[in-house]
């Protein structure tokens, strides 16, 4: 899935909270780990897998508030759970 293709409703829970909810936590990394058997055929250490959940939740947050304001955002045609593929904040 790209970037383009998140669920709005996901960018907008990101959004509207100061961290990572719960919910938002498991779906990320859900996320990352399916796209890390896919990538590498392996899986990750929890250390990397809770760096790239609050990678992929800023990354979400910007892309929800550029969104809103009309802005492109550099990472529309990026794999979404890439932690590796996001453009730094």
């Amino acid at each position: 899935m790209l970037c383009r293709e998140a669920p709005p409703e996901i960018l907008e829970a990101c959004a509207l909270d100061n961290e990572p909810t719960p919910f938002l936590e498991q779906f990320f990394e859900a996320g990352v780990r399916a796209h890390a058997r896919m990538e590498h055929g392996r899986e990750l250490p929890q250390m990397y897998v809770n760096n790239a959940i609050l990678v992929l939740w800023l990354r979400s947050c910007r892309l929800y508030t550029n969104g809103l304001l009309g802005v492109s955002d550099p990472d529309l045609d990026k794999r979404f759970f890439s932690g590796a593929e996001a453009t730094p904040s």
